[in-house]
């Protein structure tokens, strides 16, 4: 889960023509199971809303998995089905990403985490140990081909893209902001966000990330606060997304090579990037890795920033950031 804090005050002033007013628009909704929060600065206060709405309806029909007639859902029926430009930008970032991760980030992962209650049912099962290691051998997006503008999945084979689709959605819904002449705005959905231009103190947006807890402590809840000045920030965590099966907690990062979900130190990661949707699929990949590949990757990656808290051997936390993360704690 990602949990994110912002504070946007609203004010009023006046432009050069003391005709024109930019005031502070405030968009929230429901979208791909989760809350939506947008602000902007807009002249005379136009809202968007309504236009914004629509373009998150048109994702939805191409990525969500709980619209039985998205591409996705026809796709995962085994429908030979045309793909919109949406699904292939979202199909090509997440190959991308699959491979510099070596396979641990891999889309094709939904027969795991439909098994194991993550997915549109939502069912919690008895832990089958065969019934995994028979789901894992359908998760492998190297097998996928797109041909024409068109895709057959293999037969068992599923799409979950919920760990890449909330990031491009913000991304979308920022380019459509700019598009309309916004310079000023924060866009969040389920987490993911954008920011451009400045708040209503004329300063960069300041951004509140949890501490990687079961419970929320109101008064003591941030790990840290970093600043986004134009650019995308995602966090992904285990600690409060998870399913207990016969008094043992799972998390919802499922691991590719075992089917089973990752254990390793890792505890949260927070990434800034230009890309939202290449934000959020980075996050959910160094949870996969742990913290020793995800620190590799760091090195080789010096465009990220990056921060993790981890645990050490012994249960303490630990903190890794990189050199080019400016930190407020």
């Amino acid at each position: 889960m990602k949990y994110i804090f912002f504070a946007f005050l609203a004010f009023l002033f006046s432009c050069s023509s003391s005709e024109v007013n930019t005031i502070l628009v405030q968009n929230t909704g429901q979208t791909q199971g989760t809350f939506y929060h947008i602000q902007y600065m807009s002249e005379n206060g136009e809202s968007y809303k309504n236009q914004i709405d629509s373009l998150l309806l048109e994702i939805d029909s191409s990525l969500s998995s709980y619209l039985d007639f998205s591409i996705i859902s026809r796709a995962n029926r085994g429908e030979k089905v045309k793909l919109d430009q949406i699904f292939l930008n979202v199909f090509y970032a997440a190959d991308k990403v699959f491979l510099e991760s070596e396979g641990l980030f891999d889309c094709s992962i939904a027969p795991l985490t439909n098994y194991w209650g993550f997915g549109p049912d939502n069912d919690v099962l008895k832990v089958d140990s065969v019934e995994v290691a028979k789901r894992l051998k359908l998760v492998d997006y190297s097998k996928l081909e797109i041909i024409n503008d068109s895709l057959t999945l293999p037969t068992g084979m599923q799409l979950d893209y919920n760990s890449i689709a909330q990031g491009y959605s913000v991304d979308l819904v920022a380019d459509y902001l700019s598009s309309r002449g916004i310079v000023d705005y924060l866009v969040e959905i389920g987490g993911e966000l954008t920011a451009k231009g400045v708040n209503s103190d004329s300063d960069f947006w300041w951004i509140g990330i949890d501490k990687p807890s079961e419970e929320t402590d109101y008064n003591s809840r941030y790990q840290i606060i970093l600043p986004l000045e134009n650019s995308s920030l995602a966090t992904s965590g285990n600690y409060r997304k998870y399913k207990e099966i016969d008094g043992i907690k799972y998390s919802h990062t499922i691991s590719t090579e075992t089917g089973y979900f990752a254990k390793n130190r890792m505890l949260s990661v927070t990434v800034i990037h230009p890309s939202c949707m290449l934000s959020d699929a980075y996050a959910t990949a160094f949870m996969c890795m742990g913290i020793k590949k995800s620190k590799e990757f760091a090195r080789d990656n010096p465009d990220l920033k990056l921060y993790f808290v981890y645990s050490d051997k012994n249960g303490n936390w630990k903190t890794f950031s990189t050199r080019n993360l400016e930190i407020s704690e």
